[in-house]
């Protein structure tokens, strides 16, 4: 059992590390294809997995991810590497580039594992998603100094009126544990601004809450506090629920 814990707490500190590591995209981009190269499974999956809220789109690291796959996905798996490619099939859709439709298409029907097949088809799924609030982000971002380049990214799509592209903001503020303070006082604004709303649909109210999540792990004591506030005067069941959990 303490060396499961261990485990858990190095891959989180990976988790957490790399998070503020990169002043650019093409900095960021030039360590995950060494990552892909170079790196165990573990950090190959924690760095896919990532790409679902990076904003990154550029071929010159979903090609890689492309080549590994169909090199791969057809060869003996066990348990470790039907998971890795699994996420090497997901990460693919989350390039929102449609270059990689046939790829997907071909894995989903002639992957010999079950699992892989499935992740295939969500990839597919995900391909259009991503397209769309891919499209939505400026062509170029920048950090400022002293600013990551995933930080930039989450503002800009805290700032997409899209409640999904939001959602994928807030999941990455509280799973990564970014406690930049110009991004959590985006963060708040958004709260602040829906909380009392007794007429919010399903996709927003989930988002508020991710939100809720966001500042309960990375936030101050006084935003915590706010959450308080949040869970006492909420009409939503859900939005109360998860501001005060992480209140």
């Amino acid at each position: 059992m303490k060396s499961v814990r261990i485990l858990a707490f190095v891959a989180a500190s990976m988790f957490s590390v790399s998070a503020f590591a990169y002043q650019s995209n093409a900095e960021r981009i030039s360590s995950y294809v060494k990552t892909l190269e170079t790196g165990n499974v573990e950090s190959q999956e924690l760095m896919l997995k990532r790409l679902q809220w990076s904003g990154l789109s550029d071929p010159a690291l979903f090609d890689v991810v492309e080549q590994r796959l169909l090199k791969h996905y057809q060869q003996d798996l066990n348990d470790k590497t039907i998971n890795l490619m699994s996420y090497h099939v997901r990460a693919l859709g989350y390039s929102g580039n449609e270059k990689y439709r046939s790829t997907l298409a071909e894995v989903s029907q002639n992957a010999d594992d079950s699992k892989v097949r499935k992740h295939a088809k969500k990839a597919l799924t995900d391909l259009s998603r991503w397209s769309q609030w891919l499209s939505k982000l400026p062509e170029s971002v920048e950090a400022k100094p002293g600013q990551s380049i995933e930080t930039a990214i989450y503002l800009q799509m805290l700032n997409v009126d899209d409640a999904y592209v939001q959602r994928l903001a807030a999941r990455a503020i509280f799973h990564e544990k970014n406690r930049d303070r110009a991004l959590l006082q985006k963060v708040v604004e958004l709260v602040k601004s829906s909380y009392m709303n007794s007429g919010l649909d399903g996709e927003t109210e989930d988002t508020i809450a991710w939100l809720c999540k966001a500042i309960g792990v990375a936030g101050d004591e006084q935003q915590r506090a706010f959450l308080r506030q949040v869970a006492d005067e909420s009409p939503s069941r859900k939005i109360a629920k998860y501001a005060g959990k992480y209140s």
